[in-house]
């Protein structure tokens, strides 16, 4: 769990059941109700975004992919003069 200290608050609404055994379950470990969530809610929550981060492809459309790197580039006299200019990002 990050050291950094909390800047943010979030503000949870649950039945009087939900809460008590939360709290029960936060008690059982020896940690507050935000400890208790956090260490189980983060790392979930953690899991979802990186999955959803995935690009996935069917085998039909990596093959489509990968047959479009391998086509001969698209001539595009813009770009060619573009890269031809002097960077503006480079001290002349």
């Amino acid at each position: 769990m990050s050291t950094a200290s909390p800047s943010s608050r979030i503000d949870l609404r649950v039945d009087a059941h939900k809460k008590s055994v939360i709290s029960r379950a936060a008690a059982l470990l020896g940690v507050n109700i935000t400890q208790f969530i956090m260490e189980r809610v983060f790392p979930e929550a953690e899991r979802i975004v990186a999955e959803n981060n995935r690009t996935r492809l069917s085998k039909e459309e990596w093959e489509r992919f990968f047959a479009k790197l391998d086509e001969t580039p698209k001539d595009l006299p813009e770009l060619r003069r573009l890269m031809r200019e002097p960077s503006i990002f480079v001290k002349s």
